[in-house]
């Protein structure tokens, strides 16, 4: 990526699969802009892996910074984002279609998660101490117990809302950018990742802006909690050590499965 100015970002795929991600972030980029206020990038498809999009100047949400702000701010960021998601999760799905945009590459299913669980017990419950173990059971036992958790209605989800894809400026959200894995799923998916980098607290603040989050609030718990173990996992099998220390700026702050 080179960042040109101020103004101008230019992004090269190196392998076919980061120019499959530079294709479908254009076309979801197109559908997107007429169904949301803020501001998401400019996207040109200037060559065969290469893309240029205009610069959005601002720095990432992470939550240190937003617990420092007074709690009309933290509301008022809680706010634009609520209603950002109200309006990216209610794109018709005729429409999602008529675009061709594809299923978001993380959806998973019971079977997934369960074969999920089966490696982490496999693999990593002979590193764990037994307290580990039990929180673990504890955090697929939805999965094990209702065989229709995971059901939901599909809609065009962003994918990866970590703070650093998510811009502000004077303590006010400018920007949400990289869709390059954005498809349609599980909305639950875009919550869980805002829970796991802000916490339960900021969740209940933008809870006030997105009507109908009540429906899925164990489906995001379930996903911001599974996030971290499978990141360990990946580092386990891959005998790679930064999958696991990529993930230690959560938030820590999920509450149990049960409503509010």
């Amino acid at each position: 990526m080179i960042i040109i100015n101020d103004r101008d970002v230019f992004r090269f795929a190196k392998h076919d699969f980061s120019k499959s991600l530079l294709h479908n972030e254009y076309k979801v980029l197109q559908m997107v802009k007429p169904f949301v206020d803020l501001t998401v990038p400019d996207l040109d498809m200037i060559d065969e892996g290469v893309s240029k999009y205009t610069y959005i100047k601002g720095k990432p949400i992470y939550r240190r910074n937003i617990l420092k702000l007074s709690e009309d701010v933290q509301e008022q960021i809680a706010q634009q984002l609520g209603v950002f998601l109200s309006q990216l999760h209610s794109i018709p799905m005729s429409t999602i279609s008529e675009n061709r945009i594809n299923a978001f590459p993380g959806n998973g299913t019971r079977y997934s998660y369960l074969d999920l669980f089966s490696r982490i017990e496999t693999k990593l419950f002979p590193h764990m101490k037994s307290y580990v173990i039990d929180c673990v059971r504890d955090i697929f036992n939805p999965i094990f117990n209702h065989t229709n958790f995971l059901d939901y209605t599909p809609t065009l989800i962003h994918g990866d809302l970590a703070p650093y894809h998510i811009l502000e400026e004077l303590n006010e959200v400018i920007g949400v950018i990289d869709f390059g894995v954005s498809g349609y799923g599980d909305p639950a998916h875009d919550v869980s990742v805002i829970l796991d980098t802000l916490g339960e607290g900021f969740i209940n603040k933008l809870s006030k802006y997105y009507t109908g989050i009540d429906s899925f609030i164990d489906r995001f718990r379930f996903y911001a909690n599974v996030s971290s173990i499978r990141w360990a996992l990946i580092g386990y099998e891959n005998n790679d050590v930064s999958w696991h220390l990529n993930h230690l700026f959560t938030a820590k702050d999920i509450s149990p499965y049960g409503g509010w």
